[in-house]
């Protein structure tokens, strides 16, 4: 059996084990994000979205051969952090402008959609994080500091200034409606889920 053949069943088996842990536990899941959700945060997307850059590898090469996996976790897992206090600065300030009258309020749906609509454009959630996401691997890959010049030159622009702006109203708008329509300890686990979607994403034209 080949290395590739046992990347593929490892990868299975982990997100089997994931999944069976969540379904199984889900209470303490819950409790455990309300009670530290700074941590679980971390956790949540260091585990899958490290994942989705292992994804992305295999799409790319054909093999599961990831560089400094360790780094990549630590940045993921600050990324956690970014998305655990994003959620609920953008709940907390749609729900004022609605209270104010300033927002309408057309039933439950089209307040997730207003969520998810500032989070990415005022907030720049889709696309600055995965253009910081795309600077962290760039540092990561060299092992060192990159100039934002030499970064910004070295940017496929039919990429980052004409497909991924698109992503925000065709695939980020939308699932972070679907998001912001879920209980708040559920949303940090579902950004972490759409960060291993971010692992397709940008292997699309490339």
């Amino acid at each position: 059996m080949n290395k590739t053949r046992v990347g593929d069943i490892c990868a299975i088996a982990y997100l089997t084990v994931i999944a069976i842990f969540f379904f199984f536990s889900i209470d303490g899941f819950i409790k455990a994000t309300k009670a530290h959700p700074i941590v679980m945060g971390f956790i949540k997307v260091a585990l899958l979205a490290t994942f989705g850059e292992f994804l992305k590898v295999r799409r790319q090469s054909g093999t599961w051969n990831i560089t400094h996996p360790v780094q990549r976790f630590i940045v993921w897992g600050i990324f956690g952090i970014w998305f655990t206090y994003a959620f609920p600065l953008f709940d907390v300030g749609t729900k004022d402008m609605i209270a104010k009258g300033t927002w309408p309020q057309w039933g439950n749906l089209f307040e997730a959609f207003s969520k998810s609509f500032w989070i990415n454009l005022a907030g720049g959630y889709g696309y600055v994080m995965m253009l910081t996401h795309e600077y962290f691997n760039k540092i990561i890959e060299k092992q060192g500091l990159v100039d934002l010049t030499e970064f910004s030159d070295g940017l496929d622009k039919r990429i980052w200034f004409r497909f991924i702006p698109l992503t925000i109203f065709f695939f980020w708008i939308p699932a972070h409606t679907i998001t912001f329509l879920l209980p708040g300890y559920f949303r940090v686990l579902m950004a972490a889920v759409l960060s291993v979607a971010l692992g397709f994403i940008l292997t699309i034209k490339r």
